[in-house]
C-alpha cells in the first residue's frame, strides 16, 4: 500500500475529502439498510456496514470517521424505523467506529501498511461494535449479556473479511491514484 498523501487531509478544508467522505457514509447507509435481511437474531446480524466506516477514519482520520459514523447510523435509523427508534448509545458505538479507526491509524500506528490496517479494523469493532454497541443493546432494548456475547465471535470473522478487502482495494493503483487526487490541496 501506497502512501497516498504526505498531507494530513481535514474534513472541513477540502471539499474532495468531503465529497468522498459523503459518498463513503452513503455506502454505510446503504449496505446498513440492505443488511437488514441477514439478522439471525435482533442482536446479531452479519453485516459490512463498518467497511466504508473504517475506510473513512483510515484515510481521512478520526473526525471525518466519527462524522460519518453518526451520520450512517442516523440516516438509516431514520429511513428505517423513524426516529422516534434512535438509539444514541448505538449511535454513538457506529461513530466510534469510524472514529477509532482514523485515531489508530493517525495517532497509534501512524503509516500505510498490513498492520496498521489490521490493528485499525480490530479496534473500531472492539471499540464501536463488540462494547459500545453491545452496551446500547443491553440499555435500550433489555438483552442480557449472555445473550449479546455471541457478537464477539461475529465480530472477529467480520472484522477479519473487512480487513481482507480493504488491504486488497488499499493495494489497487487505480484506487492510491484516485486517493491522491482526493487528498490533493
Amino acid at each position: 500500500m501506497s502512501d497516498f498523501s504526505k498531507s494530513k487531509p481535514s474534513l472541513f478544508v477540502n471539499i474532495r475529502v468531503l465529497c468522498a467522505v459523503a459518498l463513503l457514509t452513503a455506502c454505510a447507509t446503504v449496505v446498513a439498510y440492505l443488511c437488514k435481511s441477514f439478522t439471525i437474531t435482533p442482536y446479531l446480524r452479519v453485516t459490512f456496514e463498518n467497511l466504508p466506516l473504517i475506510l473513512t477514519g483510515y484515510l481521512f482520520g478520526p473526525w471525518a470517521g466519527l462524522v460519518a459514523g453518526l451520520a450512517s447510523d442516523f440516516l438509516n435509523t431514520l429511513v428505517t424505523y423513524g426516529l422516534g427508534q434512535l438509539n444514541l448509545i448505538i449511535t454513538l458505538g457506529a461513530g466510534l467506529v469510524g472514529f477509532t479507526a482514523g485515531v489508530v491509524s493517525r495517532w497509534i500506528l501512524p503509516g500505510k501498511g498490513a498492520v496498521p490496517l489490521a490493528v485499525s479494523v480490530a479496534a473500531a469493532h472492539i471499540v464501536g461494535n463488540m462494547l459500545v454497541k453491545s452496551v446500547g443493546l443491553m440499555v435500550y432494548f433489555g438483552y442480557p449479556l449472555l445473550l449479546v456475547l455471541p457478537r464477539i465471535p461475529l465480530y472477529i470473522c467480520i472484522g477479519a473479511v473487512e480487513f481482507f478487502l480493504l488491504y486488497v482495494l488499499l493495494r489497487n493503483r487505480g484506487v492510491n491514484k484516485m486517493l491522491g487526487v482526493i487528498c490533493k490541496s
